[in-house]
């Protein structure tokens, strides 16, 4: 993976889990947390299924159907872009220039730094195969870790050990 600084490149920081395990309300807990301190904070969100985001029979859908491989729709207030293939997290960052941070939900094995999130036992074999662990969010207290460990909904306490990553203090 080429993680060469892109310029202007904000500090990543991934929240990473399996399925079901509390990611999401985790990484929107921390962008509310973070916007209310006036942080620009941005998100990548990976899917590891295929997801549609165009409604059927709508002009955009029709457009991807009749072989468009790059749609976009804009309005006064937002715009949308469908590019039909993969996007790495490198190739997604120029569009994040301006913010402060990115989090990056999902993307197991990039190597930015982490938070693991673990739901179930079963679920602490992750840790073994992650690279880049700045801390773990636990539904219940893990053993012998060799990393800083947060109940799942001590967010504000996890959001502090990430800006304290990203200013250099750790």
């Amino acid at each position: 993976m080429n993680e060469e600084k892109v310029l202007n490149q904000p500090p990543i920081i991934q929240v990473v889990g399996y399925s079901n395990s509390g990611k999401t309300t985790l990484v929107c807990r921390m962008i509310k947390h973070l916007t209310s301190k006036g942080y620009k904070v941005g998100s990548i969100k990976h899917d590891a299924h295929d997801f549609e985001v165009d409604k059927p029979g709508k002009d955009t859908w029709k457009h991807r159907e009749a072989g468009a491989r790059v749609v976009a729709i804009t309005s006064a207030d937002k715009t949308a872009i469908i590019i039909q293939q993969h996007k790495s997290i490198e190739e997604l960052l120029p569009h994040y220039e301006r913010m402060d941070l990115v989090i990056v939900e999902g993307y197991k094995f990039a190597g930015y730094p982490k938070i693991v999130v673990i739901r179930k036992p079963e679920h602490e074999e992750l840790l073994e195969k992650v690279t880049s662990v700045l801390a773990v969010a636990a539904w219940y207290p893990l053993e012998n870790l060799p990393h800083k460990q947060y109940d799942i909904n001590e967010y504000e306490k996890i959001t502090g050990e990430v800006l304290a990553y990203i200013k250099g203090d750790k």
